[in-house]
């Protein structure tokens, strides 16, 4: 009797779809397992790298997904997802993977979190953003399962695309981006180019895939939109959907440039501007206090400045919460007040979050609202783990640099190797003195990590003493004024012959007493036009 059981299960499974390379598992039940993948089998890649080898072209599809699926394998026999009986491949829209809770607890898997929508999650690490695929092949109590899925209908495309090129030997799997997990392998890819999302590479996009390592890799400065070559300078593109192009502006001349124009109308809209101090093309339509949109034809075109002469900008940093991940009470006390002060620009100085965790980044999304411009310094706490991945998301790039008035502001990223500037980073640094003194202009150094900790017997949160050195050096021979953060607290002097703040009171646990600087605050600096930096604190009371 148990025999005819056991042949039946086999049956009902090979019926559904899987054949190839399977074998009856034993059991010490009384109740045979049906038949399912031999893992240990397979080096690790090979599972996914021989998927067709396993399954045969049967697949249940989420509504509106069939076509897709045709367009990669149009052999293909495609049922519905509710006929699905849990073995075979299945395409599933993002939606239906989460309602589904196939990957549930799994080490790959797509995931619903606001507000980043649907995020992917790979063996401890997630990762925001619409252009994300997931796969995985795994053993399920009906017999062998492939899911094929991803954070939309893009990120689904992807993940067919390379099925079709793994079957077609034009890619094979790296097995360093594999997640194997006993009867389990996973990956997840990243699709860039695919603008209008509807997940087939067409002949006017520029199309690329990769299977994610550990660095997710970015895009930041062009795309192909309608065969349009788009570049951007000043700022980075965002996002692409459609004929829209999202950019997010790293200063105050934000510039575009289309190589071999077919004269297409494209929408540019351009966020994280202040609409006031700029020249705004015409028929450019302000959207918010930091957003504006235009819609041209123009090969290339330039959003600068006005000419200033004296502004303000507001300078905090530091405003992480002690642990967990909620942002602290007074950082939002610290954002209300400089949202109400008159301002050019923000200046974050970095430590916006704990640890760098997704919750942790949704927590202070929820409640990111500015109503200008704000430039950050990455801090340590939150660029470490996926929060690499969801800062450069966000913020672009960590080192950057722009104008306005007679300054010249340079971000860079002192945080990332030991708290040292390598050699590319000194000498992008010198380029950008250069730029300020050839302009006529004062130069802003702005990083998280301060060159000198200035507490009684304080240096543990200083930069390396050899990166300090050669810091402080470039700096006073351009006579380079710095703002920093790191340590908790307010302070403003010179040492070694250049004067910076170190304003790091926005809501993290403070670092000294009270009369020693030890207080929650934020700086009002006026940038007067001869060089000069007024500077006031306003203390923020808890």
């Amino acid at each position: 009797m148990r025999r005819l059981i056991a042949l039946a299960l086999v049956l009902v499974v090979l019926a559904s779809g899987c054949i190839g390379s399977t074998q009856t598992q034993s059991s010490t039940t009384s109740t045979s397992q049906p038949t399912g993948i031999n893992f240990a089998k397979y080096p690790t890649g090979k599972v996914i790298g021989s998927w067709w080898e396993l399954f045969n072209e049967t697949f249940y599809v989420s509504d509106g997904y069939e076509g897709l699926v045709k367009h990669y394998f149009p052999n293909a026999k495609v049922e519905p997802f509710s006929q699905f009986n849990g073995s075979g491949i299945v395409v599933l829209s993002q939606g239906d993977e989460v309602k589904s809770r196939i990957l549930f607890g799994k080490p790959v898997q797509v995931q619903k979190l606001e507000p980043f929508g649907y995020i992917a999650y790979k063996y401890g690490t997630h990762l925001p953003g619409p252009w994300l695929g997931a796969i995985a092949i795994l053993n399920s109590d009906k017999g062998p399962l492939m899911v094929v899925t991803g954070t939309s209908r893009a990120g689904v495309g992807a993940s067919l695309y390379f099925l079709r090129e793994l079957k077609d030997g034009k890619v094979s799997v790296d097995p360093n981006a594999v997640v194997r997990s006993g009867s389990f392998e996973g990956i997840l890819l990243k699709e860039f180019g695919d603008v209008n999302f509807n997940g087939i590479p067409d002949s006017d996009e520029h199309y690329g895939l990769y299977q994610l390592l550990y660095d997710e890799p970015f895009n930041y400065y062009w795309r192909v939109v309608k065969g349009e070559n788009v570049t951007v300078s000043g700022g980075f593109i965002r996002l692409v959907n459609g004929t829209t192009v999202y950019i997010r502006a790293l200063g105050f001349n934000v510039t575009v440039k289309v190589e071999n124009p077919k004269n297409v109308q494209l929408t540019y809209v351009i966020e994280n501007i202040n609409p006031e101090l700029m020249a705004l093309p015409e028929g450019a339509k302000i959207l918010d206090n930091t957003t504006v949109e235009f819609t041209t034809s123009e090969p290339s075109f330039s959003i600068v400045a006005k000419n200033v002469s004296e502004y303000r900008v507001l300078a905090f940093g530091d405003h992480r919460p002690a642990s967990g991940d909620k942002p602290p009470e007074v950082f939002l006390k610290i954002m209300n007040g400089i949202n109400n002060e008159s301002g050019a620009f923000v200046i974050d100085g970095g430590d916006l979050v704990y640890s760098g965790t997704i919750y942790q980044w949704a927590e202070l999304m929820k409640v990111w609202h500015w109503n200008k411009p704000v430039f950050i310094a990455v801090g340590n706490h939150e660029y470490q783990g996926e929060g690499v991945s969801i800062f450069h998301y966000y913020f672009g790039p960590t080192d950057y640099a722009f104008s306005l008035g007679n300054y010249r502001y340079i971000f860079a990223n002192d945080i990332s190797n030991d708290y040292s500037l390598t050699d590319e980073q000194f000498a992008w640094l010198k380029k950008q003195f250069e730029i300020a003194k050839e302009r006529g202009e004062r130069p802003v150094v702005v990083m998280h990590a301060p060159p000198y900790d200035p507490r009684p017997g304080g240096d543990d949160h200083a930069m390396s003493e050899e990166s300090a050195k050669e810091l402080l050096e470039l700096m006073k021979e351009y006579n380079a004024f710095g703002i920093f953060s790191h340590i908790h607290i307010y302070w403003n002097g010179t040492y070694d012959g250049v004067h910076f703040i170190i304003t790091g009171g926005g809501g993290a646990p403070l670092y000294a007493k009270p009369d020693e600087g030890g207080f929650y605050h934020y700086t009002i600096l006026t940038m007067e036009p001869d060089g000069k930096v007024d500077i006031k604190v306003v203390k923020v009371s808890t």
